[in-house]
């Protein structure tokens, strides 16, 4: 049920809030987002390591995930990226609200058990992972090109971190 909450309640305030009228401009940065959110499920599968996982899953973990990565992270992309300040001072703060907004809802997730963490992952890590994908939705929305280069890096850095042997 939380999962269900969280994704119509994304949607709701992509609906009121959003810029859906540009939606045209952030499709790369969905395509973006869904990339590397499938790539971590590949990896987690071939590599038998899931960092977290979904729990108590709407209807079915791969109904959870698909809903997730299609439908409620592009309604949050739209939300984020629409809203984003035009100027410098307020980026900050907007980025501050975003990455708070984000773990605490982690946190209840995590304290409903409606998401499980594994291998070493831990609120920690969602916070590093939050103030790192915030500013590169951004980066990838300007600079699509240097934002892949450095998720790469990203990608890298966390299968050396979290120990998976892929080779």
């Amino acid at each position: 049920m939380f999962h269900a909450v969280v994704i119509v309640g994304g949607i709701v305030l992509s609906v009121g809030m959003g810029k859906w009228q540009r939606w045209k401009e952030y499709l790369p940065t969905f395509y973006y987002w869904a990339l590397f959110s499938c790539f971590y499920e590949y990896i987690s599968y071939i590599g038998n390591k899931q960092l977290w996982e979904f729990d108590k899953n709407f209807i079915s973990l791969f109904v959870t995930e698909t809903l997730y990565t299609f439908v409620f992270y592009p309604s949050i992309i739209i939300l984020f990226l629409g809203n984003f300040p035009e100027k410098t001072t307020g980026r900050l703060w907007y980025y501050v609200k975003w990455i708070s907004l984000s773990v605490i809802i982690e946190a209840i997730a995590l304290n409903l058990g409606a998401i499980k963490f594994a291998h070493g992952w831990s609120m920690g890590w969602e916070v590093f992972f939050y103030a790192t994908m915030y500013p590169m939705l951004r980066l990838h929305y300007k600079k699509p090109i240097i934002a892949l280069a450095l998720s790469v890096l990203f990608v890298l850095f966390y299968l050396l971190i979290f120990d998976y042997h892929l080779i």
